[in-house]
């Protein structure tokens, strides 16, 4: 342990460290523990995404830390502007955390005005020092919505291309499968497998099938194909993979964790062809109970690409014109939809969660993508819907079935975790619900029993929504760890990730250890062989892979969501002075959000335009702002109509003001009711604790 400045108690651990524009930081540790508040004068010279060593201990705040040292730098290019001219040319970050100045040492030629991405070659070692870049490319015109997303992906250190020699492996690789590929492999191409997706898809990681067994029982086959055969452990194409960690979805492409060689072709489930697949066969009876469960590695033939929306009009008998072909077909997908249904409902009986929260979708013109054709709402139709939830429900079949054999086996995998919720978070958001006539037990809803009948109480209330939203946010988020600790959204005691492994990285570490125990069984295992020995051990070796893992996909989150936040804002660029109707989705102490109809935008009404004339206090534990002069008030699910008063695209944001003062502050009746206001004590206890996560957020 290293010296504590006098702290009693202070540990040392090591993670990744998110950096607010303000300065501060928080130290994500890799073993999954509670992030660790780092002040700026305690941040030393790390920045954002680096892996630190950071000294910890308790303070007023929650965890609070120190940087000791940067074990890896996390980030190794900037996206900026160049300003000035000739010799004087300057680069300007475009990332708000990155203080230090910033000196450019050649590159490609450029010019002021343009944005352009560097590569950093040095960086500072003491307060003062510059970083210094060398440019690669320039990125186009700050105007371009283009650019901002090229900017997005480089600050992300994702990029469409692959490097030469992973390209050339999956070049290399053979078109289809070979003689020698089948050996050591179940022959299961009579199975009548199909792959069902949604119209759009290029990759098909999953086939199913079902069959009938005697008794009433039926047999579901979940195929998923088998990249780990392709993408051998220590490979160029395995280390770029785990660089990657998943594919990451824009609105107008997807950027690919494989070569699209492998992830398009020779590992996508394509029908009429021979592919290599990992094989979950699970057995139910008549009453859907589960009696058997094996696992193999085998050869499959689809017999058919199916879509979700083909599926949802041949459940209804649609089958005109080109969905002629579901015909085959249509008696197993009405079985299909009958087993899925009976599974939905045995998750929902346990408290798996179901938060069907609405999502943007940004379609943009397919001759201009700098035009946003729209924005709208995610729904699917009642039978889509019904379509995507099958096949939702056996992939999470597969994934228990494939999780309770290695728990049942006592073996290390990479799972798949939802912690239970913080019992304080919990108790807070009680408080905040029970302002708006919704009571409930705080300790009964740290169970998914508890927590699913919270949100049931919520559906159909004027503030559904936000509230949802909230409570979404007072969960943990979903990671991979070596350690199982269940998953508490599916209510799950064993998950994994199994069912994904062309964009997903986790996937093919969990096909690998199946492999091995197949083989140590003697059953089909695809000719598995273990990478060769190293000194480090193998369960240190996984938490590592679990840790990075969890780091990708929080950062493709993280991406997705800022780009599809950036067209929204240059959708809306042109319509500064609309007047639009929405619902406040989100109050603080400077302004509400506002969630839009039409167009689905969010954007913020600051408390300077909701009243020229009045001020308003921030009512934490209710989330409303109250009106000092006026009494009115603003709170979760009421109606407004705002006007658009400026977007900026660079910023992702779009400012409102309150047109009609009005149409403000609208109550329903279950707010009527007011409770116990809460001791001095709780609110301070609630207050310390919304500080602490707003932060977070903000990081």
């Amino acid at each position: 342990m290293s010296e504590n400045d006098g702290r009693p108690g202070a540990r040392v651990n090591t993670g990744r460290i998110k950096v607010h524009p303000d300065g501060f930081a928080f130290v994500v540790p890799d073993d999954h523990s509670e992030d660790i508040h780092v002040g700026a004068r305690h941040r030393g010279m790390a920045m954002d995404s680096d892996r630190v060593e950071v000294e910890w201990w308790v303070g007023a705040r929650g965890l609070e830390g120190r940087v000791l040292r940067i074990r890896e730098r996390g980030r190794g290019k900037l996206t900026g502007q160049l300003g000035g001219h000739g010799a004087g040319l300057r680069f300007e970050p475009d990332d708000p955390r990155i203080q230090a100045p910033v000196r450019v040492r050649g590159g490609v030629s450029a010019r002021a005005g343009q944005s352009v991405l560097a590569e950093i070659t040095a960086y500072p070692e003491n307060p003062g020092d510059p970083i210094e870049v060398m440019l690669l490319k320039v990125l186009g015109d700050p105007n371009d919505p283009r650019t901002e997303v090229e900017k997005t992906l480089a600050c992300a250190e994702i990029s469409d291309e692959f490097p030469a020699e992973v390209t050339q492996a999956a070049l290399a690789m053979p078109a289809r499968v070979q003689p020698t590929d089948e050996r050591d492999r179940a022959d299961l191409r009579h199975v009548a497998f199909v792959t069902i997706d949604p119209e759009s898809a290029r990759d098909f990681d999953d086939a199913v099938a079902l069959e009938s067994l005697p008794h009433g029982g039926q047999r579901l086959w979940v195929a998923v194909a088998d990249v780990s055969h392709y993408v051998r452990e220590g490979s160029a194409l395995d280390a770029e993979a785990r660089v990657r960690g998943v594919s990451v979805y824009l609105p107008n492409r997807a950027i690919p964790m494989l070569p699209e060689a492998l992830s398009g072709h020779l590992c996508s489930l394509v029908p009429g062809e021979d592919r290599l697949a990992m094989v979950v066969r699970i057995d139910f009876d008549r009453r859907f109970a589960i009696t058997d469960t094996d696992f193999c590695a085998a050869v499959i033939r689809s017999r058919a690409r199916l879509d979700y929306p083909g599926v949802a009009a041949g459940l209804v008998g649609d089958t005109r014109g080109k969905r002629r072909l579901y015909e085959p077909f249509l008696a197993s997908l009405r079985t299909m939809d009958a087993l899925a249904k009976r599974l939905r409902r045995q998750r929902q009986a346990r408290g798996a969660l179901d938060l069907d929260l609405p999502q943007a979708v940004v379609e943009l013109d397919r001759d201009d993508p700098r035009l946003v054709r729209a924005v709208r709402r995610a729904r699917r139709d009642p039978g889509e819907r019904a379509a995507y939830a099958m096949i939702e429900e056996f992939m999470l079949a597969a994934n228990e079935a494939v999780g309770r054999s290695f728990q049942e086996a006592g073996e290390d995998t990479a799972w798949r975790i939802h912690e239970v919720p913080d019992p304080e978070k919990v108790a807070s958001f009680a408080q905040l619900a029970e302002r708006y006539g919704i009571r409930f037990d705080p300790a009964e809803a740290t169970t998914p029993l508890g927590l699913a009948a919270v949100l049931k109480r919520l559906a159909g209330h004027p503030a559904e929504k936000p509230l949802s939203m909230l409570l979404l946010r007072a969960l943990k988020q979903a990671t991979y760890d070596v350690v199982n600790v269940g998953h508490f959204g599916l209510a799950s005691p064993a998950y994994l990730h199994f069912t994904s492994p062309i964009r997903r990285y986790p996937d093919i570490i969990v096909h690998r250890l199946l492999k091995q125990r197949l083989a140590g069984q003697g059953k089909p295992a695809g000719g598995f062989s273990p990478a060769s020995d190293t000194r480090e051990p193998a369960t240190e070796i996984l938490r590592r892979a679990a840790a990075d893992a969890s780091f990708c996909e929080r950062k493709a989150m993280e991406v997705e969501r800022e780009v599809v936040d950036l067209y929204r804002a240059y959708f809306m660029r042109d319509r500064v002075g609309d007047v639009l109707a929405g619902s406040v989705s989100g109050v603080t102490s400077f302004g509400i959000f506002v969630a839009l109809d039409e167009p689905f935008v969010e954007g913020l009404v600051r408390t300077d335009y909701l009243a020229p004339d009045d001020f308003y206090d921030f009512d934490e534990v209710a989330c409303r702002l109250v009106g000092r002069r006026s009494g009115k008030n603003f709170s979760l699910g009421d109606r407004v109509e705002v006007e658009i008063l400026q977007v900026s695209v660079a910023r992702r944001r779009i400012e409102l003001r309150l047109h009609d003062a009005r149409a403000a502050g609208e109550r329903t009746p279950a707010k009527k009711r007011r409770p116990e206001k809460p001791s001095r004590q709780a609110r301070r206890r609630t207050s310390r604790a919304k500080n602490r996560r707003r932060a977070k957020r903000r990081t």
